[in-house]
Order: C-alpha cells, then sequence, then structure tokens
C-alpha cells in the first residue's frame, strides 16, 4: 500500500467560458478533455493544436483543413486511432475528409466555434 497503486485517476473541473475566448480558439486546452474521453479516455490527451493538427494513441484532431495530407499521413502510423476530429463549418469539407478516412475511425465535426459545437450537440447527447 505504501507504495501506491498502478491506476491513476484524473479529476476535471467543468467551467464556464468566455464565449468569445472559446469561439477564438484560446481556450481548447479546457475542452481536450472532453474530446479525450469522448475517444475512449486512454493514451494521450491532446491539448494543444496549434501545429494544425495532431494524433494521439487513440484519437486525432484536426484544425488546419491545409495539413490534411500530413494528418492523414500520421494516422495511417497510429492502428489504434479510432475517432478523429475535424474542425469545420463546412459541410462539403467534412464529407470530403470523412471520406478519405479508413472504416474503423469514426468523423466527428468540431465546429470552428467549439461553443457553438457543444450547443449543438448538446441536444443529440453526442459529447
Amino acid at each position: 500500500m505504501a507504495d501506491g497503486f498502478e491506476e491513476n485517476a484524473e479529476f476535471f473541473t467543468l467551467t464556464y467560458e468566455a464565449p468569445l475566448r472559446v469561439a477564438s480558439h484560446r481556450e481548447f486546452q479546457k475542452i481536450a478533455p472532453l474530446l479525450w474521453m469522448r475517444a475512449g479516455s486512454r493514451g494521450r490527451r491532446i491539448d494543444d493544436i496549434s501545429s494544425g493538427w495532431d494524433v494521439a494513441d487513440t484519437y486525432g484532431v484536426l484544425a488546419d483543413l491545409d495539413q490534411a495530407s500530413d494528418f492523414f499521413h500520421e494516422l495511417g502510423v497510429h492502428e489504434e486511432v479510432r475517432v478523429v476530429y475535424i474542425v469545420t463549418d463546412e459541410d462539403r469539407l467534412f464529407e470530403s475528409l470523412s471520406q478519405e478516412l479508413p472504416e474503423h475511425i469514426e468523423a466527428v465535426r468540431l465546429y470552428e466555434s467549439y461553443l457553438r459545437n457543444f450547443e449543438i450537440e448538446s441536444g443529440r447527447g453526442t459529447l
């Protein structure tokens, strides 16, 4: 018992954020735990997408669609990825990128205003 347990736990605090800060992408790190939990709560959590995209153990986030080819290349290296979040307001771009994903990867759309995404998705219980 003195050595502790192999398991670990992380506690999250649900807060209200200023809509303008969320809408301008300055609060991604505050919604990052929600995305990680939605993807299965396993492996590394993506807390920063300032480079335009990132791929962790079980999920990826694509925010800069101009870097989609690099993102898809990296997805090929991570066979355990099951969920990809694509940040866009454009229906056609989302559908086009979703079709390029392997069948075992679920595409989830995040609107460019994260706040708007949670308003829309809250009615369906997705996130």
